[in-house]
């Protein structure tokens, strides 16, 4: 019996360790899709605020400058939603894989419990 229950301690400990990585990968991989698209979001801030500044040197008249100011805005604009939407997209797929492995995990320890139940009905008898 000991060595039975040993046994369902040593996989229950495979078992969360594995969770781990797992949530821990899955962690890293949300992290590093933010991250690139805060970096491309940045290098573009720096762009188009390097237009702006370019626009109001090379602006031939007031309409000129408004013109750009405007065209510059809708950009700035189209590539904030296109932003959100793939970070909400990216998100929601990462809320999915969660979802999984929560799924996972409890189908996991659900067999474990009933395991470790035959283990203890066992040595009861």
């Amino acid at each position: 019996m000991q060595k039975e229950v040993i046994e369902i301690i040593e996989k229950s400990n495979e078992t969360v360790l594995e969770a781990v990585r797992k949530i821990a990968e899955l962690n890293m991989r949300t992290f590093d899709k933010l991250f690139q698209q805060q970096s491309e979001m940045a290098a573009f801030y720096m762009d188009a605020s390097a237009r702006g500044m370019e626009l109001m040197t090379k602006a031939k008249g007031y309409q000129d400058l408004m013109a750009g100011q405007n065209a510059l805005a809708r950009e700035l604009g189209e590539r904030n939603m296109a932003a959100v939407r793939t970070g909400m997209t990216d998100v929601y797929a990462t809320s999915t894989e969660y979802s999984n492995l929560i799924q996972e995990g409890v189908k996991l320890a659900q067999e474990q419990v009933t395991q470790a139940s035959g283990v203890a009905m066992k040595a009861a008898n």
